[in-house]
């Protein structure tokens, strides 16, 4: 995976369909902000190849079913910034949407800002948000980041990322948050019922080692899948919930930060501080996920940390360790330790399994929730077979 976001054995975005209903096309930065202002339900804007550099944040409020996405359907072909990651502007950010029902944010490429790629407003109720085959380099602070409010009735419902590059060339500077560590790819909060899946992953860091999950979600979420992810060098994997407190939360708000949750077929690889971690979650799977642990902290494979319960953890392959941390949790047929030489390539993200890798092949519990892997590959009730992709 050395100088690529998604090796070649990793799942790509199937096309979607042709636009319909009213088209809009645009091929600058001003004509796209007017496009947005204009766009009627249903509507579609096509931007042109080219580099669109915003004035000011692209702003959706009150739309319903609008898509924005490139004309050709290739990410890498239209690109959007901001005014760029050195510049020292927190606001910052290319894209919010507020009070929406229906968007889709498609086949685009966003990069250089100092703040946001993209804002979900939970606080403000979005519905059928769906970012897709979109990618994302050199964020500096959130590549998607979800808001919210202190409304515990109020949600983002119903949306999606999926097959979406994240990847950074660069780490914070320590004048920024928390020394140069205030950084991560997604960090949403306030979900009800979205799915995190196929996307890849990789160089999402702090300065220090200590920059927030590749896919951390937390405060008030609920129903969330994240499936079939590939992470990579990111200081974490995902986290369903912080050991801090959220200014989002009401003063004496109890978690759980997540529940109703499941956390399965995903490959971690490689990072700073911890393959998976919970806190304050409740009633969360994590199911057949491969993570392999440098030697900077081995040991945090998996970590079931304080106000987590009623938590299942099965058919985890961990080369580290997995770790009960305050929190409660039903450990079944996982293997974790010293698995050298289980993997095709570690180092570089491909977590197949060999031939060595004796102790783990047909040696999973049989998951009704679990039928395929992460390449889509039906399961018989056990861990990957195959060692190639």
């Amino acid at each position: 995976m050395a100088g690529e976001t998604i090796p070649p054995w990793f799942a790509k975005a199937p096309p979607l369909p042709p636009s319909t209903g009213e088209v809009i096309r645009v091929a600058t930065a001003d004509e796209l902000l007017a496009a947005v202002d204009r766009a009627g339900p249903g509507g579609t804007i096509l931007l042109a190849d080219g580099h669109y550099k915003v004035p000011r944040v692209v702003v959706l409020a009150g739309k319903k079913n609008i898509t924005i996405r490139s004309a050709s359907g290739d990410p890498t072909k239209v690109i959007l910034s901001g005014k760029g990651w050195d510049v020292g502007n927190d606001r910052d950010d290319i894209i919010h949407v507020a009070r929406c029902d229906g968007v889709t944010i498609a086949d685009l490429t966003f990069t250089d800002c100092r703040s946001y790629g993209i804002k979900v407003e939970a606080e403000n109720a979005p519905k059928e948000v769906h970012i897709y085959n979109c990618r994302f380099r050199d964020i500096g602070v959130r590549a998607i980041k979800g808001s919210a409010g202190q409304d515990p009735n109020v949600h983002a419902v119903k949306g999606s990322v999926r097959y979406c590059q994240f990847e950074n060339t660069k780490v914070p500077p320590t004048n920024w948050l928390y020394g140069g560590d205030y950084i991560a790819a997604i960090d949403m909060m306030a979900l009800e019922d979205w799915t995190f899946s196929d996307n890849a992953f990789r160089n999402i860091k702090g300065r220090n080692g200590g920059g927030r999950a590749a896919i951390f979600l937390w405060v008030r979420s609920r129903q969330v899948v994240v499936e079939r992810n590939l992470i990579v060098d990111c200081d974490r994997g995902v986290s369903f919930g912080n050991p801090g407190q959220s200014t989002a939360n009401t003063q004496g708000a109890l978690p759980p930060y997540v529940s109703d949750g499941i956390i399965r077929n995903n490959f971690i690889a490689g990072g700073a501080d911890c393959g998976i971690e919970l806190w304050y979650a409740d009633r969360i799977k994590v199911v057949h996920n491969t993570i392999w642990r440098p030697e900077r902290n081995w040991a945090r494979g998996i970590r079931v940390g304080k106000g987590t319960a009623h938590t299942d953890i099965v058919n985890n392959l961990v080369h580290g360790e997995i770790r009960l941390e305050g929190g409660e949790s039903q450990l079944r047929n996982n293997l974790a330790g010293r698995l050298e030489g289980y993997f095709v390539d570690a180092a570089s993200g491909n977590l197949a399994l060999t031939s060595a890798a004796t102790k783990a092949i047909d040696q999973g519990a049989s998951l009704p929730e679990v039928t395929d892997d992460i390449r889509r590959r039906a399961r018989t009730g056990t861990r990957i077979k195959s060692k190639e992709f």
